[in-house]
């Protein structure tokens, strides 16, 4: 709940009219010095009454804007306070929305790796499998001579398929990269 500030300050002007009321005190020491019948004095002091208001005029206008000037530098100030939070506010969501977009990618980087890992693991049980096949099927068919090399073809396979493992699931990885962007 807001509460109301105590807008009943006293604020000293920031112009002073003592020249003026000094003004108007010799105009009105002038103006007794004439005659009370003389025309002049009729017209000095409907110029003096004039005058005077238009001090009076003049003064509360100071006062209000004065006091105007005041409540609008307050409210400058908590303007940049609230601005200086805002820029605070904004520096820390950046911060979290730098950390989630960190977290993001390694997590999509951790599902590519994934599918790929078993996409790769799924591929090298194949070929194992299509190796032993051929193996044995080498076996099977084949003279004496060269069964004797079956042992070294299957164990020439599958030490390929270990040595490109690692490339191609970097291989893999990428080519999911690229179809999660498109």
């Amino acid at each position: 709940m807001k509460t109301k500030r105590d807008t009943t300050t006293i604020v000293q002007p920031s112009v002073s009219f003592d020249r003026e009321a000094e003004g108007a005190q010799k105009l009105s020491q002038w103006i007794d010095s004439l005659p009370t019948d003389s025309p002049e004095r009729a017209r000095l002091q409907e110029i003096q009454r004039h005058y005077e208001e238009l001090l009076a005029t003049a003064r509360l206008l100071t006062r209000m804007g004065d006091r105007l000037q005041t409540k609008l530098k307050t409210a400058n100030e908590e303007l940049a306070r609230k601005n200086e939070e805002i820029a605070r506010y904004n520096q820390q969501l950046q911060e979290k929305n730098r950390e989630l977009q960190e977290t993001l990618d390694a997590l999509q980087a951790s599902q590519r790796r994934r599918k790929a890992l078993t996409v790769l693991g799924l591929s090298t049980i194949a070929i194992f499998i299509l190796t032993e096949l051929i193996e044995y099927y080498i076996e099977q068919t084949a003279s004496t001579a060269t069964s004797r090399w079956a042992n070294f073809i299957s164990i020439g396979l599958k030490a390929l398929i270990a040595i490109a493992f690692k490339p191609l699931e970097e291989l893999v990885e990428s080519l999911l990269a690229r179809t999660v962007k498109t």
